[in-house]
């Protein structure tokens, strides 16, 4: 009983933080965003009070009150406690609800619960299929594929990703002209494999890698192995197993990440960690039916960290609005992250 008590207590507590967090939702600055991630990852308690508002706020009955005279306003306290605050009095559940714009907190919060707390659930297999030499292979939006390549290799594609193979009797050249794929490269010394993507070149000694084509820049990804990155114009530069460089106009840099974590191509989990906001949006995009962009550019920048489900697109693309203050709207047949309305 003491234990069942004591749990009654945790969910009051969650329960009343995440009223808190949704009344403030559209008042949240970068930090407290990103304070909103970190709280949301702490435990599955955290997310299922955040879930239980998001249900509240999607219930019809609720909405009925909400849009009613301010003279029909039943007390929620019991569900949700009020918030305690030193400057302000506390309130019931409902009445912080109320003065909240319903529609735009609900789509914010029902981006937020889709944050992960388990994030390392693998993708499903993909369907296989074997490609011949010179030939164009690509996957469909929100489809990932495994290509067996003739030499032994092994290629997974990213949704809406497509590579060019082109193998001769001296070498294996690739060229990904779209997305992103990941290498498992069979050994063959007289027979270099490398991947062109943009203005870079990328040759295997022996590896298992990945290439990604974002906005700007290409991403190189080592597993195991070793990796020799050639650009016009400067020295070529090895890149080893657990580093990740990207390849673009600033100055290449290597960077350390362990390889033993999921990435975003053998599981439905975008993890950023100070990712550019574009870089975000294009690995997303790749799974969603509708373009997802950017009202201003420059925004593309802007740097954010936090996990996003990537088969959930137009719930991820909300949640990464919430956190840069972007509001999601629907443009020409697009999604579209622009300023909110009234700015």
């Amino acid at each position: 009983m003491a234990l069942k008590a004591a749990r009654r207590v945790i969910d009051a507590q969650a329960l009343g933080t995440a009223a808190d967090w949704a009344d403030r939702i559209d008042e949240l600055d970068a930090a407290e965003r990103q304070r909103l991630i970190v709280w949301l990852n702490e435990s599955e308690e955290n997310l299922r009070a955040f879930t239980r508002m998001h249900d509240l706020l999607r219930d019809p009955a609720l909405l009925e009150v909400l849009q009613a005279p301010a003279t029909v306003t039943p007390s929620l306290a019991e569900v949700v406690p009020p918030r305690r605050r030193s400057d302000r009095r506390p309130r019931s559940a409902l009445q912080r609800v109320r003065g909240m714009r319903a529609a735009a907190v609900a789509a914010a919060l029902a981006a937020v619960v889709s944050v992960p707390l388990l994030w390392r659930q693998t993708a499903p297999p993909a369907a296989k299929m074997e490609a011949r030499a010179g030939t164009l292979l690509d996957s469909a939006v929100g489809k990932r594929a495994i290509v067996r390549l003739r030499d032994g290799s092994v290629m997974t594609l990213d949704a809406a990703s497509a590579v060019r193979v082109a193998f001769a009797a001296k070498a294996r050249t690739l060229s990904l002209e779209r997305g992103a794929a990941r290498f498992e490269v069979a050994h063959d010394a007289g027979r270099p494999f490398s991947v062109q993507a943009a203005h870079a070149r990328f040759t295997a000694l022996g590896t298992n890698f990945s290439v990604d084509q974002l906005p700007g820049a290409v991403e190189l990804r080592v597993y195991r192995g070793r990796v020799r990155v050639d650009q016009p114009g400067r020295a070529p530069i090895v890149v080893t197993g657990g580093e990740w460089a990207s390849v673009g106009a600033e100055p290449l840099s290597v960077r350390r990440f362990d390889p033993k974590e999921p990435s975003c191509l053998d599981s439905f989990w975008l993890s950023a960690d100070g990712m550019r906001l574009d870089a975000a949006l294009a690995h997303i995009g790749r799974y969603s039916a509708v373009p997802i962009r950017l009202a201003d550019p420059s925004m593309g920048a802007t740097r954010l960290s936090g996990r996003f489900r990537l088969d959930t697109p137009e719930k991820s693309a909300a949640l990464i609005g919430a956190l840069v203050d972007l509001e999601l709207q629907r443009q020409g047949g697009a999604i579209v992250l622009g300023a909110p309305k009234g700015r």
